[in-house]
């Protein structure tokens, strides 16, 4: 048998369409033409600050095993006729699909482009060059930005690493464009049901549902969780007012933070890079007009800007109550310099490792009446304006004042969530291995 692994990305347009759902369109002929698949759809969220990202940033792999190299052939001229026809519905300038396919065992660079990918920029010639040294493997546009996501896909297996899985429903091509009918009090009820093993589907602050995208996609929800069982189980309880087409599971890289790379010091960061980064609050924070906080954090030599935005909401609470000394990890990820502001980290999570002490020194009480003294002048003690009372030798008292905050993580509230980030929920629950599918139908077609 021969492994076959299939990396797609950048199909995604402002006029409709989806890396996702070109997936399923292909990963569902392959199933009708009979072909085995050795894992999940995966879909695999790279670096969220590259600034010329898809929604969401998002790839995926095809993973198959094939009896003979006539099926390898088969199946790559499908991918490339399937994904012509899907981009042409679209037109889109900007979009730069990339389709891979490569057979065999995947070779050590594509996983160390893939790991880099998550965290850090990723240039052209850097991928193109890598793949020189492997011309077993199949390039359809070979020049383009695609390329660098239909590769990280491939490389990036999460055998060995934490993972959570997504079900996405489809909607059929001509309820695109128009509000999703999906029942939210149906959503409330899946998400208390399955409390605990659904991720992020509701926001109850904001009173909105986090599981339906807004734009002229295909995707009608995606509900989120740990188990894909349960998450087919939860499914055919939401409560929906159009026809679905399909529903697809995938296993991905979601809500894990496999985007922070922890460095030793700032400065080791550049522009775009997700970090964790631990060091010291070298400024009061402040907030700025548009209910954004900004405080300078030092580690190493280097200092640079940390960003806390007005979407985090009471995060920002938080984070303005450290003072000056406290020593914090900060989860996030880089913005280049401007004429305006440093490089600047745009806060995602915080970790409040160690708070300094607020000491306040006031006047000393009077020892005869307990009333509050006053200063008789720099160096004379103090005196009792109620009783008269006198001592030359007193100073002011030290009172060490209580902290708002205490030691641990902190997190914006789930509306405020991107893909990779990881719920506080989640610490504890990760995943290490992965040793095969689980379950027969990962794909369905509805309607």
């Amino acid at each position: 048998m021969i492994n076959i692994h299939i990396g797609i990305d950048d199909v995604d347009s402002i006029n409709g369409g989806c890396t996702t759902h070109y997936a399923v369109l292909l990963a569902w002929e392959l199933r009708r033409r009979g072909y085995l698949f050795t894992d999940y759809p995966n879909l695999v969220r790279l670096n969220p600050a590259v600034p010329w990202k898809t929604r969401g940033n998002g790839a995926v792999a095809l993973r198959l095993s094939v009896p003979s190299e006539s099926d390898v052939l088969d199946i790559w001229e499908l991918a490339r006729n399937t994904l012509e026809e899907y981009t042409g519905l679209f037109q889109d300038p900007k979009k730069q699909p990339g389709l891979i396919l490569h057979t065999g065992d995947i070779p050590w660079e594509y996983k160390w482009l893939a790991e880099k990918a998550l965290y850090d920029i990723i240039p052209l010639d850097l991928a193109q060059r890598v793949l020189m040294k492997h011309p077993e493997t199949r390039v359809y546009n070979s020049r383009k930005r695609g390329l660098i996501g239909a590769l990280s896909a491939i490389g990036y297996t999460m055998q060995n690493t934490d993972y959570t899985y997504e079900l996405l429903a489809y909607r059929k091509q001509e309820y695109w464009g128009r509000e999703r009918q999906v029942d939210e009090m149906s959503i409330i009820e899946v998400d208390r049901l399955y409390h605990g093993e659904l991720i992020l589907n509701y926001d109850y602050d904001a009173q909105r549902p986090l599981i339906t995208p807004r734009g002229p996609d295909p995707v009608l929800l995606g509900l989120r969780g740990e188990n894909p069982h349960i998450l087919l189980e939860a499914f055919r309880k939401i409560v929906i007012h159009e026809p679905v087409e399909y529903i697809a599971i995938y296993r991905t890289n979601q809500h894990t933070d496999a985007h922070l790379h922890r460095v030793d010091s700032f400065c080791n960061l550049r522009p775009y890079m997700c970090v964790v980064v631990e060091g010291v609050v070298s400024s009061k924070p402040t907030r700025i007009p548009g209910g954004h906080v900004v405080f300078k954090l030092c580690s190493g030599e280097c200092c640079i800007d940390v960003a806390v935005y007005e979407p985090t909401k009471k995060l920002r609470d938080v984070v303005e109550e450290l003072v000056v000394g406290d020593r914090v990890e900060v989860m996030g990820c880089s913005r280049p310099p401007s004429s305006k502001h440093g490089l600047t980290l745009n806060l995602e999570k915080i970790r409040i490792v160690e708070l300094v002490e607020l000491v306040e020194y006031v006047n000393p009480k009077c020892p005869v009446c307990r009333s509050t003294m006053e200063s008789m002048g720099r160096g004379k003690g103090y005196r009792c304006r109620k009783c008269g009372y006198r001592d030359p030798r007193a100073v002011k008292t030290p009172i060490i004042k209580p902290r708002k905050i205490k030691p641990g993580i902190y997190q914006p509230p789930p509306s405020a969530f991107k893909h990779l980030m990881k719920p506080i929920e989640r610490i504890g629950r990760e995943k290490t291995s992965f040793n095969g599918v689980e379950i027969e139908e990962f794909i369905v077609k509805l309607s």
